[in-house]
């Protein structure tokens, strides 16, 4: 029994994994000859924290049928709370 609780969690895990983007950083994304440009996201909204708006660059990618993105941008400009973040993503 134990055996296929490990299984089913080892499976989960996997397909968890596989739906969700790739986050590359500057090395990897630069290093990735391999994949095609699917362009460049950009999001405006307001959020609490940089990682929320990595979470939504995250689904933004996903939704786009992209595998991979490459945070260009993640900055607040000013005290309105919209936080603004760009990437771009790759298949």
């Amino acid at each position: 029994m134990k055996k296929i609780a490990i299984a089913v969690m080892a499976a989960l895990l996997l397909s968890a994994n596989a739906i969700a983007a790739i986050r590359l950083d500057g090395r990897q994304a630069r290093n990735m000859d391999d994949v095609q440009s699917l362009g460049v996201i950009y999001i405006n909204h307001n959020f609490a924290t940089e990682s929320e708006a990595d979470r939504a660059l995250n689904q933004e990618t996903d939704a786009r049928g992209a595998t991979y993105y490459h945070v260009i941008l993640m900055r607040e400009p000013g005290s309105n709370g919209n936080m603004h973040a760009s990437a771009d993503i790759y298949q």
